[in-house]
């Protein structure tokens, strides 16, 4: 009778484990990333009153088996059903993120790595992602400015100021585009020409509007403007703010080899025009000395083949700077052998030939630009301190020269057909998204976006043998195996950002455990109230 007691007592203690399991499954049902428990039942131990004997072939006597009596029950595992996918939960934060399939976040406390199926992140105060219940730093690898990832693994630091902006772009490419009305009214030079504006940006991400005119080109004999035949020119470039860089730094197609011009001189070609190559020939300047009845004079000739006479080597030197900015002194020209001319070249900046757009007369469409099928370099590098500037293609072709009711449509556009090679402010980062592959993206306001780094995620070989340390987080036991760390679509898995696994905790099931517990718990109960009552009843006989 004492053995039914006591199996009575390790039954009542074995389901009270059994209905504090479904307890915390009960407790824990909308715990985001929990798995369930469920706990199976093991025998105690046996007592033997009588041991198994064998058959006896020579008495005929058969077999005996033992008789044994159970001395109770006990918990034989408590086993989580680490496995079973939970239901997602809609959120809509960017950073909760759920995990389909079997692998675990990594995530550390500084000190150590934990695992968790818990993907409720956030950006902390120091720009690290991490969990929102612990403040845990979760793992990932961090990429570099050019979007490769380490290979180190590390707490993911997604809002440093390195990443906070974006780096500007140089506008290298535009295009010319729409119509330039014959009868437009702006488009006759006594009424200022046609504008066409292109905002252009520097390596800095400044922004810059070249200004430019397009005027008729006239008949040197006639003076009627000639079909089709334009002449486009750079009068003005002005920042953001409104101001101009100044004629002097971008009105000029000459620069002297050896040293610096004076762009104001008059015997330049400030042509205002800066489209073709950069350089595109030499331009011929000399002095020479003559000496004639005792009589010195010295001849200047200028780029335009014209010719200055000097009787003092000074006003000659002057003017030959002045041409040039070449760096002759007196002794210099006093010096030169008579009637040997010293003859220097220069750079040509701009281009030669035709200066303008032509367009075909039967149906409007461009012919050439300065002497190009379609497209021409305007050389805003050239500009006079303004490095940052790069050279800038410039697309003709989408223009037309047509009647068009006196409405001209032609305008400026930076970028070619799908916007590349525009240029681009310096961006300000204005959203963070997570993707399937785990991968970090930021996206910036000049349109640029790149990846901060990649979510870790591990898996192992018994999944089931974590250890469960509270917190929604796991550690690696004995019995589970090393984490194996990887990007998540090396398992075919992937991530669901804005939904949250909810736990799989299942109602109906841990009710009908609680029923079955609460019976098993009853029945026990009943074995020790009956066994007290046959102890009662021989207590009774000494009577």
């Amino acid at each position: 009778m004492m053995r039914s007691l006591f199996s009575g007592v390790s039954g009542l203690k074995t389901h009270q484990t059994r209905m504090d399991v479904i307890g915390n499954n009960i407790a824990n049902v909308n715990t985001v990333g929990y798995k369930s428990a469920s706990m199976s039942f093991q025998e105690l131990m046996y007592q033997n009153t009588s041991y198994a004997a064998s058959a006896d072939n020579d008495t005929g006597r058969g077999g005996i088996n033992a008789n044994q009596i159970g001395l109770g029950v006990r918990a034989g595992a408590i086993s989580n059903s680490i496995t079973t996918q939970g239901a997602a939960q809609t959120t809509n934060d960017p950073f909760d993120l759920r995990i389909e399939g079997d692998s675990f976040f990594i995530v550390n406390n500084g000190s150590g790595n934990y695992y968790t199926r818990a993907g409720a992140f956030y950006v902390d105060g120091a720009g690290n992602l991490a969990m929102k219940t612990t403040g845990y730093n979760v793992m990932g690898w961090q990429a570099d400015e050019d979007g490769n990832l380490a290979s180190d693994l590390s707490a993911l630091k997604v809002m440093a100021p390195e990443n906070m902006t974006s780096n500007p772009e140089a506008t290298t490419y535009a295009r010319v585009l729409g119509i330039l009305d014959k009868d437009g009214a702006k488009l006759n030079a006594e009424n200022g020409g046609q504008a066409v504006d292109i905002q252009v940006y520097d390596d800095l991400g400044y922004s810059y509007t070249c200004k430019f005119k397009i005027t008729p080109q006239k008949d040197p004999v006639t003076g009627n403007n000639i079909d089709g035949k334009y002449t486009i020119v750079l009068e003005d470039i002005i920042d953001s703010k409104g101001d101009t860089l100044g004629a002097s730094n971008f009105l000029h197609d000459v620069e002297n080899t050896n040293g610096a011009y004076d762009p104001d001189s008059d015997a330049f070609d400030k042509s205002q025009i800066v489209f073709g190559d950069s350089v595109v020939g030499t331009q011929q300047f000399s002095i020479e000395k003559r000496v004639k009845d005792a009589t010195t004079t010295y001849v200047v000739t200028n780029k335009n083949g014209t010719t200055e006479t000097f009787t003092e080597a000074s006003e000659a030197t002057a003017y030959f700077n002045k041409l040039t900015g070449e760096k002759f002194t007196i002794a210099d020209v006093e010096a030169l052998a008579d009637n040997t001319p010293s003859v220097k070249e220069y750079r040509v900046y701009g281009y030669t030939g035709d200066t303008g757009l032509l367009y075909n007369t039967t149906d409007g469409s461009l012919k050439s630009i300065g002497g190009m099928l379609k497209e021409v370099n305007m050389n805003l590098s050239q500009i006079g301190g303004k490095d940052a500037f790069k050279d800038v293609t410039v697309d003709f072709s989408p223009s037309s020269n047509k009647s068009n009711g006196g409405v001209p449509t032609i305008e400026g556009k930076a970028g070619d057909a799908k916007g590349h090679h525009a240029g681009k402010k310096v961006g300000k980062m204005i959203s963070l998204s997570v993707d399937s592959r785990g991968q970090i993206n930021a996206t910036y306001d000049n349109g640029n976006s790149r990846v901060l780094g990649m979510i870790a995620t591990a898996t192992f070989a018994n999944a089931s043998g974590l250890e469960k340390q509270g917190e929604n987080l796991y550690a690696a036991s004995l019995n589970s195996g090393e984490a194996s760390v990887q990007e998540i679509a090396a398992n075919g898995e992937k991530m669901s950002n804005g939904t949250l696994e909810m736990s799989n905790v299942d109602l109906s099931t841990e009710f009908t455990e609680m029923i079955t517990t609460q019976r098993g718990f009853q029945a026990n109960s009943r074995i020790i109230t009956t066994s007290d009552t046959l102890l009662e009843e021989l207590v009774n006989l000494k009577r």
